[in-house]
């Protein structure tokens, strides 16, 4: 009766373990169809830092009149092309004509007084020198004289620059180039007192032309003279365009309490297509990799459960088991735990895509930065987790610098296709109770 009780009692057990398994099979098979996934890909990954500017062209002159004066005639309008000395336009001469009229009168004036006194001067000089004149005497036609002389010159002062002005009120072209820009029209008086009005804006050449820039103080330090830069603007949203930094302008500006620096951009304009004035969306290529493995980081960011957490646990002490066969081991433990003064890779940098699901740090098994992880569906179907070193990130994927497992086409997860309970434990830093790993003690509790 005994001995048939424990066999009853063995085969309850097998049944209830069986049970347990089967149960864990159809559980883990229903929730590794829940899963939603992603394809590890291989491309191009460009790491940017986007501004705004104004498109304008590379060499403007501002044509403007040196007098005052009535707009008689104009002889260019918008979008001409006009050369050095080319006429523009005429301001009304007669004012001018009459000042010119009036400086030479004034002249022939002066010019009348100064031969009377010269002939005074002359016809006494040999008096004064045979003593028949006194000092005194000749001082009064050697002042006449000299007094004439000054009012002569000072006549001829007046004429010459009554010529200038009647020469000022035809304008001329500086340079070879596109009118941009007309500022007046035929009849408009124009007032040059204090300064000269703008009459035309004249680029000198629109097939070449440069962005002004305002980069955040935080960002100009990735900025270089000779760095390549993609831009857009909203007339061609569709189309991407392509220039240089030339320049990155010392004198800073400050825009709603933010200190921005000035970066010129040289582009090319042979299509016509940019215009003076255009705003443009400017990417500035900080870092550029191609044909890299690439994998999404909504897959580096997905928060596992319990049981995921477990797995990614059991198999990081098999990853660090293999780096530590291949002589990564003083790497490993300098990032992970082991030596004195080591910190966590969590409370390392701000370096996206860093970290075992968290931000990067300094230090790693094979170089700088933070390994990552990600979780994907392996042959079996089963949820499996994966190690790997990023590299570079745009924000939507990371590059996989190294790693034993991924390859080209595999399946990640980047979340779930229904609700599922999670812990706390699901978010920390890969999932791990608490956070990742500390050093000495914690890392010996682990096997590592």
């Amino acid at each position: 009766m005994k001995k048939r009780t424990i066999i009853v009692i063995v085969c309850i057990i097998v049944a209830v373990a069986v049970g347990g398994v089967l149960i864990r099979h159809v559980v883990s098979a229903k929730n590794a169809g829940t899963f939603q996934l992603s394809d590890v890909t291989k491309g191009d990954i460009v790491n940017i830092v986007s501004s705004t500017g104004s498109v304008s062209a590379v060499n403007s002159v501002n044509v403007g009149a040196q007098v005052s004066g009535t707009i008689n005639k104009l002889y260019a309008d918008f979008n001409d092309t006009v050369h050095a000395g080319q006429l523009l336009a005429v301001l009304d001469t007669t004012i001018l004509a009459a000042q010119v009229f009036d400086a030479r009168a004034g002249m022939l004036r002066t010019k009348s007084q100064l031969e009377q006194a010269q002939a005074e001067y002359d016809r006494n000089k040999p008096l004064f020198e045979s003593g028949f004149l006194s000092a005194t005497e000749f001082l009064t036609f050697k002042t006449s004289h000299d007094a004439a002389l000054a009012a002569y010159r000072s006549a001829d002062a007046v004429l010459k620059r009554a010529v200038t002005n009647l020469n000022y009120a035809t304008i001329k072209s500086p340079i070879d180039g596109t009118v941009i820009q007309r500022s007046v029209d035929a009849g408009q008086t124009i007032q040059a007192s204090f300064q000269a009005p703008t009459l035309f804006i004249i680029a000198s050449d629109l097939t070449s032309m440069q962005i002004q820039v305002n980069v955040d103080e935080s960002d100009i330090g990735v900025i270089k003279e000779g760095q390549d830069v993609q831009f857009t603007v909203q007339a061609y949203p569709d189309e991407k365009f392509k220039g240089k930094v030339r320049q990155v302008r010392l004198q800073p500006t400050t825009i709603q309490n933010v200190v921005n620096y000035t970066v010129v951009v040289d582009a090319s304009n042979e299509s016509g297509k940019l215009l003076p004035g255009m705003t443009a969306t400017v990417d500035f290529v900080v870092n550029e990799k191609k044909d890299v493995l690439l994998v999404p980081n909504s897959a580096i960011q997905f928060k596992p459960d319990q049981a995921l957490v477990e797995k990614a646990m059991k198999e990081f002490r098999k990853e660090m088991a293999a780096r530590r066969s291949q002589g990564d081991s003083a790497s490993a433990h300098g990032q992970f735990g082991g030596s004195r003064g080591a910190r966590p890779a969590a409370e390392g940098g701000r370096r996206q895509g860093g970290g075992m699901g968290f931000p990067g740090g300094q230090g790693s098994w094979g170089g700088a930065g933070s390994p990552s992880r990600v979780f994907y569906v392996d042959k079996n179907g089963e949820p499996a987790v994966a190690f790997f070193m990023p590299g570079a990130t745009d924000g939507r994927n990371t590059e996989v610098k190294e790693s034993r497992v991924i390859t080209e086409g595999m399946k990640v997860i980047t979340g779930v296709a229904v609700a599922q309970k999670t812990t706390n434990t699901a978010s920390t830093p890969f999932g791990f109770p608490g956070g990742p790993p500390q050093g000495g003690r914690g890392m010996r509790r682990m096997g590592l």
